[in-house]
């Protein structure tokens, strides 16, 4: 797990964030137009709200898309929580060198979405994963 300290503004929108959700919410990325927030386990389903109701009031505040990704002590599925709701079909956590990658096997109907515009989702996924596990890359296949 890559060491990390939390900005200041970075601990104001997790505060927003638990405030609204009412979840534990423990980390957030974000890029241009996304913000993933990361919660604790058991928390999802509160983070999200009836209806994404607290999706949508986020969205409204910070101006960007909205996603929440449940940690787990299992490596693989939380590399599957990562990219959920899409269909993984296979998850492989190697050693590379001293490195851990996990190779993920998707539906090539889904690939390009899960990886995104520009490798967006997948540079998103793998810095939560350095900052929350130990594996260094995330490849799709």
């Amino acid at each position: 797990m890559a060491e990390r300290v939390i900005s200041n503004e970075d601990m104001q929108k997790i505060r927003l964030a638990t405030s609204i959700t009412k979840a534990d919410v423990i980390d957030c990325v974000e890029d241009d137009d996304t913000i993933v927030f990361v919660v604790s386990r058991g928390f999802l389903g509160v983070a999200i709200g009836k209806n994404a109701r607290n999706i949508e009031r986020l969205k409204e505040i910070f101006k960007k898309n909205v996603r929440f990704v449940e940690l787990d002590d299992d490596e693989e599925r939380f590399v599957a929580n990562l990219f959920k709701p899409f269909k993984i079909e296979e998850i492989r956590i190697e050693k590379v060198g001293n490195r851990n990658v996990a190779r993920l096997k998707v539906p090539p109907k889904d690939k390009t979405r899960i990886i995104g515009k520009g490798g967006k989702n997948v540079r998103l996924a793998r810095m939560i994963a350095q900052r929350h596990s130990s594996i260094d890359d995330i490849q799709i296949q």
